[in-house]
């Protein structure tokens, strides 16, 4: 197995991708501590998996956007764990959609926190945390082919997913003579809750969709998860600073 009992903190992990990439791990065999905002969800995909998995499943419901938040919930699971190995920062959402011209302030704001602000903030405690105590780790960022393509009518997401990869590849640069690697995950269409939600609504859409991807289906948020898990391994251990696209082929459509 990739992850023998190794200690893997998610974000995001309530559900959807952020679930498939806990789940993924799972499958490997690592200890998981999920984070996310939503206490529900997160509370009822922890008694999903701890009614599959054996290994260790934690989980603790913050504000990603705050950096005190994040940081008292990356030292609990420091007390319950003692170390991580590996982190995946999957939060992310956005606000608002049409028009560029029409984007408010707001929700402008909202989207940025949302999209970019919330890996920055991760990402900078989850370095802290690795060099202070003299760890070598892999940390994985969830953009977006939104970030290669654009996004019409919802370009401050697809702006902030870019700032993501180019954030990424930058603290690849000066991290790695610590032997810390950061790679990001650049989903295409998954078929996540967000997504069943919007096809319910545009009945239309998936097909159409579909066609725009060379495989011609929609992804799976576990096919997301593979990659990460793989990424977050010592299986991996070459790859660094790398934008990984796993979309069915939809980006050289």
């Amino acid at each position: 197995m990739e992850h023998n009992q190794r200690n893997i903190l998610i974000t995001g992990a309530a559900q959807g991708i952020g679930k498939g990439i806990a789940q993924a791990c799972l499958d490997q065999g690592a200890n998981v501590y999920l984070l996310d905002i939503n206490e529900e969800a997160l509370n009822a995909t922890v008694s999903q998996l701890r009614s599959i998995y054996t290994t260790n499943i934690e989980a603790f419901a913050c504000e990603l956007t705050d950096d005190k938040s994040f940081k008292n919930a990356l030292y609990k699971g420091i007390d319950h764990f003692e170390v991580f190995h590996g982190f995946c920062n999957s939060a992310a959402s956005s606000q608002g959609i049409g028009p560029f011209e029409t984007f408010s302030d707001e929700d402008f704001n909202a989207t940025v926190n949302l999209s970019f602000k919330i890996v920055w903030t991760c990402l900078k405690e989850e370095i802290s945390y690795l060099r202070e105590n003299k760890l070598t780790g892999s940390i994985v960022n969830i953009s977006s082919n939104s970030a290669i393509r654009g996004y019409a009518f919802n370009s401050i997401y697809a702006a902030s997913k870019a700032a993501v990869n180019n954030l990424s590849q930058s603290v690849a640069k000066e991290v790695a003579r610590d032997q810390i690697r950061v790679n990001v995950v650049s989903p295409g269409t998954i078929n996540t809750p967000g997504v069943e939600a919007y096809f319910a609504k545009e009945p239309s859409a998936k097909e159409k969709l579909e066609k725009t991807i060379l495989l011609k289906r929609l992804g799976d948020p576990i096919e997301i998860g593979n990659t990460v898990s793989f990424l977050l391994s010592d299986r991996s251990s070459y790859i660094n600073g790398q934008i990984i696209s796993v979309d069915g082929g939809s980006s050289i459509y």
